[in-house]
């Protein structure tokens, strides 16, 4: 075991390690020599900096390897990776660019330099100068700046739908029965939007039972969101819409609204970021299910389905971009927070409900097909189609219930028939339990943000 500091009681690695971070020995005009095309420059800058020791750069040297490793030149990482190692007293694991990454979420202790926004920022802009507004040391920010990472895209590389076109479904053979769709009923009105269109957008601004409403789906975490698009705090002002930074996480997406180009948390649908950083503001989630396009159009005959021709897009729609990330069990992007509870990429139906978060094992929840619990002092129950795995949670106020079938729920002890509506239970006799907002969600993904989170059935 190591000793531990007497002071704040970290191993004393890591605490010499954070002590160094306060009193940084080089400047990141040092660092900035790490792109210089001149080698012996770029070599010099190695040296000093490997010597320095100075742990406060990490975050910094770690921004320049990821650059180095997916734009510029794989042996000028090579040779980063030995300063880093140097300054960390640590050999690289066999994925560097996650390594150092996870190693960085990890010591929360170890504050970059002064001056470190400044120097992301010039190192973000050679993939977008746009990213220029996301990183700036005059504004506030809710995480770490040194745990954004870049997607890979560009500024709305990956483009949002806004208000895209709809076709009735049952005029439309274009979807087969057994592929996914978000479903949405809002006022009466139903929509679906398949994963192979939203693969490819990720977010979709719309309207929906006259309602303004935004879906947020991280394709990494394998979670789709429906928020509410107005917000009190904005009475008389339009509502929200957003598209995607191409800035990450812990391999989630970061958002931003169009009115103030503040990031946002996908998956908490607050602003971390930006003007609003320090708002208060927190979009409300609204019903959504994932299920089979089959399904749905059988349960809502009347809804209507995202028309490929209508997006506004050329794009082929034929097949998703993420299908060889789905059928694998690694992420893409580097999660240092992660929890072995549940396999990676194990799909969960999430909740919140009081502020608890809660966790449910998708192949739990069919197995049992009608599920009852109680999160965060109210008591719940989920209703999952075996066939579909979709899942629908509602206010169960202490009843029970059993599957009755066609769509119903028999009420133990007194017989009554409730049927399982978008919007609520609806009794025989005109009582109405209403839905619970829920979304399915890589386990990995969850975990990274809600690590207090509860397991159902653990």
């Amino acid at each position: 075991m190591l000793a531990s500091s007497p002071v704040i009681g970290l191993p004393i690695g890591l605490f010499l390690l954070a002590l160094g971070s306060q009193t940084p020995e080089v400047s990141w005009d040092r660092v900035a020599e790490l792109f210089s095309s001149d080698e012996t420059v770029r070599n010099e800058a190695l040296a000093a900096l490997a010597e320095a020791r100075d742990s406060s750069l990490m975050a910094g040297l770690n921004d320049v390897l990821y650059y180095h490793y997916v734009v510029r030149e794989p042996r000028n990482a090579a040779k980063i990776l030995k300063a880093m190692e140097a300054i960390a007293g640590e050999r690289t694991g066999k994925n560097p660019r996650h390594f150092w990454a996870e190693w960085i979420g990890r010591h929360e202790e170890i504050v970059p330099g002064k001056g470190y926004v400044s120097f992301k920022r010039s190192v973000f802009e050679r993939y977008d100068p746009r990213f220029r507004g996301y990183l700036d040391p005059l504004l506030t920010y809710r995480i770490r700046p040194e745990e954004i990472e870049w997607g890979g895209v560009t500024k709305d590389g990956i483009p949002a739908l806004d208000r895209p076109g709809f076709v009735e479904g049952s005029k439309t053979t274009f979807w087969k029965d057994d592929e996914r769709v978000f479903g949405i009923y809002l006022g009466g009105e139903a929509k679906a939007y398949p994963h192979r269109i939203l693969d490819a957008h990720e977010m979709a601004n719309d309207v929906v039972g006259g309602r303004a409403v935004s879906l947020a789906y991280c394709t990494l975490c394998g979670s789709g969101i429906l928020y509410e698009g107005n917000h009190p705090s904005r009475e008389g002002q339009a509502p929200f819409t957003f598209g995607s930074s191409g800035l990450l996480y812990r391999s989630n997406k970061l958002m931003y609204d169009r009115p103030t180009n503040s990031l946002w948390n996908q998956l908490k649908g607050e602003p971390v970021s930006g003007r609003l950083a320090e708002s208060g503001i927190r979009l409300a989630p609204l019903p959504i299910v994932v299920t089979t396009w089959g399904e749905w159009k059988k349960e809502h005959p009347e809804t209507l389905v995202l028309d490929p021709e209508k997006t506004g897009f050329d794009r082929d729609y034929s097949k998703s971009p993420y299908d060889s990330y789905f059928d694998s069990s690694d992420t893409m992007f580097p999660v240092w927070l992660r929890s072995d509870e549940l396999k990676t990429k194990e799909v969960v139906f999430a909740v919140i409900v009081n502020g608890r978060p809660k966790a449910y094992p998708l192949e739990t929840l069919k197995r049992e097909g009608v599920t009852h619990d109680e999160v965060g002092g109210k008591p719940i129950v989920l209703v999952t189609n075996r066939r579909s795995g979709a899942v629908r949670a509602y206010e169960s106020s202490g009843r029970r219930f059993t599957d009755g079938g066609g769509g119903r729920l028999l009420e133990e002890g007194k017989g009554t028939s409730w049927n399982v509506e978008e919007e609520a239970l609806v009794s025989e006799s005109g009582g109405m339990l209403p839905r619970v907002a829920g979304h399915d969600a890589f386990w990995f993904g969850w975990y990274a943000f809600f690590p207090t989170t509860e397991i159902y059935g653990r």
